[in-house]
């Protein structure tokens, strides 16, 4: 898997395996203006976490010797990019016709 930065370590404690349920669970939390505008708006931003964190577990289930380091890449790599993602990028958005 490739990545651009550092990894995250580990936490004293915590397995990475526990820190990937935390990343997934972060990565499709909406940030409050996303749930307090319209419904469009909220369907979409959690479509495209929705779709981060899909990405991330099929590379994952794709490399059947995925270690620890592999595990704690897409936990980076997932949070780095959920965290990309705006709070309400589609208040503009063209409305589908």
């Amino acid at each position: 898997m490739n990545h651009h930065a550092p990894i995250r370590p580990v936490p004293p404690g915590s397995t990475p395996l526990r820190e990937l349920c935390h990343a997934v669970d972060q990565a499709l939390t909406l940030p409050g203006p996303a749930t307090t505008r319209d419904e469009t708006t909220y369907l979409r931003c959690q479509r495209d976490r929705a779709r981060l964190v899909r990405q991330a577990m099929r590379r994952l289930l794709a490399d059947r010797e995925a270690g620890e380091r592999d595990v704690m890449t897409a936990v980076t790599m997932l949070l780095a990019e959920a965290a990309r993602l705006g709070d309400d990028d589609y208040e503009h958005a063209p409305e589908p016709s």
